[in-house]
């Protein structure tokens, strides 16, 4: 039984690590949306909140904060190793399709200072919301702790991305949007993320 509470905490990291990472080779599009600027990352990073709400809510924010920090190792990683990679010779007649992910340093940079302080953020006020009201009121303390957290995120990600590449009436269009579409998804989903809380609770739990 302890085997499979270890595997869905597996699970649930596995793809929290993926999310970030595949926000991060997305993020270098920027796409219009009604003549908004918005980075490609948007359409999969809101996830990353709704992980981080089930990691919290089922293993306890100590879990939570390892996920974090290993979720921005991976990342460290891929990029260190897409930087060596490019820079190593292409073999004739093969395209070097690493180079061509185009992974920009300061969208990398901004997304993992954003993640970190931001899920951070997140999961300690998801907490001191849980311990005040309970296991009661999970659609409260998920959506509360996005609320602020994703301000965090959107102010941190934006300024060092986009800050200089983007006029400034661009700029806060784009973090504007981010943080509302962000908080939008959230409230669609978060009846489904507590059924799956819900469900996985129950293996959870099991001793």
């Amino acid at each position: 039984m302890k085997e499979r509470k270890l595997k869905v905490l597996i699970f649930l990291a596995v793809l929290s690590g993926g999310i970030l990472l595949i926000s991060n080779i997305v993020a270098t599009k920027l796409w219009s949306l009604f003549g908004i600027a918005v980075d490609g990352g948007l359409v999969i990073f809101p996830l990353s909140y709704i992980l981080g709400d089930l990691i919290v809510e089922l293993y306890g924010r100590k879990t939570a904060r390892t996920v974090i920090w290993a979720s921005f190792a991976i990342n460290v990683l891929a990029v260190l190793t897409f930087a060596l990679v490019s820079l190593l010779p292409t073999y004739d007649g093969t395209i070097d399709t690493v180079s061509s992910l185009g992974l920009v340093p300061r969208i990398v940079a901004g997304s993992l200072v954003a993640y970190v302080a931001s899920q951070l953020l997140n999961n300690l006020i998801f907490e001191k919301i849980k311990n005040r009201t309970g296991k009661k009121l999970f659609t409260i303390r998920a959506l509360g702790s996005s609320a602020i957290a994703r301000l965090i995120d959107s102010a941190i990600f934006e300024t060092i991305a986009f800050v200089g590449v983007l006029s400034f009436g661009e700029f806060l269009a784009q973090a504007s949007f981010a943080y509302i579409a962000g908080m939008a998804l959230e409230v669609v989903l978060v009846p489904l993320t507590y059924l799956i809380a819900k469900q996985l609770s129950k293996i959870v739990a099991i001793k």
